[in-house]
């Protein structure tokens, strides 16, 4: 799962790393939380534009739908109702620097911050769509699409992540829109072994309104004795 993210990126690391050169100012947050707005890039502009976290398919009757719709499974996405136009028209890259995800502790949740090894940006593949109100008024909003957990993940007891891609050619072919739909699901892997760690921070995350750096300290998880 895909729950929550954080985007403390610059324009620069985005250059580096894919040869994207943005000129817009990007403003950082540490807990993207669903129905908060987050940059994505799409085949339709050369800059970051910030769609809504929860996919609002353009068939809903009210918005209220995209609150459940953070994540798209990668297997049978194509035949999903909510989500097989966009996978084949409206497919989009989300920037992060990190996810967050939670395991039962202790009899409780432990949040915990889930990053690349070799502190790459993750850009997931999403996938985003365009609703209207009846004013007319526009919702542009995204879903973060998710496979089956790599070993890293999976030996600690997840069992999906994110589609995380990290070359630019898959930037690229992702986004163009003559790339086929096969094309597109074939690119839906997981990463391989060690590409991922993790490490327990705060549960003040679970609260959307929390959003500041400490939020990615690493703290010292309690005993089971305690």
């Amino acid at each position: 799962m895909c729950i929550r993210f954080s985007f403390d990126l610059t324009r620069e690391k985005i250059r580096r790393q894919f040869n994207i050169p943005l000129k817009q100012e990007l403003d950082k947050s540490y807990n993207i939380s669903p129905t908060r707005s987050a940059y994505v890039l799409t085949a339709n502009n050369g800059e970051l534009l910030r769609f809504r976290f929860g996919l609002i398919p353009y068939w809903a009757k009210d918005p209220t739908s995209g609150d459940h719709l953070i994540n798209a499974m990668a297997e049978g996405i194509e035949s999903k109702d909510s989500f097989r136009m966009p996978i084949r028209q409206h497919r989009c890259i989300v920037f992060a620097d990190s996810y967050y995800d939670s395991l039962r502790k202790n009899q409780k949740d432990q949040h915990y911050r889930i990053l690349q090894t070799n502190q790459n940006i993750m850009a997931f593949a999403g996938i985003w769509d365009l609703w209207a109100d009846e004013l007319g008024r526009e919702f542009y909003s995204f879903s973060i699409i998710t496979t089956h957990a790599n070993e890293d993940l999976r030996a600690a007891g997840w069992s999906r992540m994110p589609v995380i891609f990290n070359e630019e050619k898959q930037l690229h072919q992702w986004l163009d829109p003559e790339t086929s739909l096969q094309q597109a699901v074939k690119m839906l892997n997981t990463l391989p072994v060690n590409s991922l760690y993790f490490y327990p921070i705060s549960n003040a995350i679970d609260n959307p309104s929390n959003n500041y750096m400490e939020l990615h300290k690493e703290i010292e998880l309690e005993s089971a004795d305690n």
